[in-house]
């Protein structure tokens, strides 16, 4: 028995370390997960042609299905990501809801959208892949758009479609950081301003809030804020950190893409480019032909 699972990844916002209340944009960058299940209880994994690395997110996502409707299965786990892992991308929150769908579609089984997020939340917990669960990437990760939660209630607080095609474009520089990684004390130390910041996204001033919770962020996290405000000062509406960093991303039509990219490649020349995402995780669709 074999199934497929494919999510999208997202950015920040606003981040919910602080305070548990979070904000996240989805874009198009995909995860697809494939599930073969088997009857000796094994788990192994695969993570974009390698069986080395963090795997445990992947066990823990796929156990706990298997918790849950009280099954005893083992699973061969393959993933594939168009997602840098440990970026900030919302990679995490992508694979495990790629590989609950994955397992959901080897077993034939049906559950509802926000019983999937939560079960991929708990997981994520689970592997220690998160500090406040990141309800708010999960969501964003699931059914696209913008998405404002509370992270510890685990409710959705306000979602927000963007019609405009408007593109994402990532600097992705070197070094990768956990949530493990992170100082909580220097976190805590920021709540009332993002609170500020999360408070412009609930009323409606999306982009001004990614700006502030962006600079702020980037400063708690010790990194370099000159690509958030070289990328506005090139023709980017919007731009800040992706959750813990190191990546940073820019909202911006695309007739600014180029002046963009040219403008960071001081800082580095891995770049992506991607597309604001309104589409629904899915399974069932063709692993082979991701490309």
């Amino acid at each position: 028995m074999k199934g497929i699972g494919m999510a999208y990844g997202a950015t920040t916002i606003v981040n919910a370390m602080p305070s548990g209340l979070g904000a996240s944009l989805g874009v198009n960058l995909r995860t697809f997960a494939e599930v073969e299940l088997n009857y000796n209880e094994e788990i192994s994994v695969e993570i974009n042609g390698r069986k080395d690395g963090r795997i445990n997110l992947a066990v823990e996502s796929f156990k706990i299905i298997m918790e849950k409707l009280g099954l005893k299965y083992g699973a061969f786990i393959r993933t594939w990501s168009e997602i840098p892992i440990a970026k900030g991308m919302k990679s995490s929150s992508a694979a495990s809801n790629a590989i609950i769908l994955a397992t959901l579609d080897a077993l034939e089984v049906e559950l509802n959208d926000l019983e999937v997020v939560n079960l991929g939340v708990d997981a994520s917990i689970r592997a220690k892949a998160t500090l406040t669960g990141a309800f708010d990437d999960a969501i964003a990760s699931y059914f696209g758009g913008i998405h404002l939660t509370d992270n510890y209630r685990r409710k959705i607080l306000k979602s927000i479609k963007i019609m405009e095609p408007l593109s994402v474009i990532f600097l992705v520089p070197e070094g990768e950081r956990y949530s493990g990684d992170v100082k909580l004390e220097n976190v805590n130390s920021v709540k009332n301003v993002i609170n500020m910041a999360f408070k412009e996204a609930i009323e409606g001033r999306i982009w001004q809030a990614m700006i502030i919770n962006g600079l702020i962020m980037a400063h708690v996290f010790g990194y370099d804020i000159r690509p958030i405000i070289i990328a506005i000062e090139n023709g980017a509406i919007s731009a800040g950190l992706c959750g813990k960093g190191p990546a940073i991303c820019a909202i911006c039509k695309e007739d600014s893409e180029n002046q963009i990219i040219e403008s960071w490649k001081e800082f580095s020349t891995n770049i992506i480019k991607a597309k604001i995402n309104h589409k629904k995780a899915q399974k069932g669709v063709n692993f082979e032909n991701k490309n």
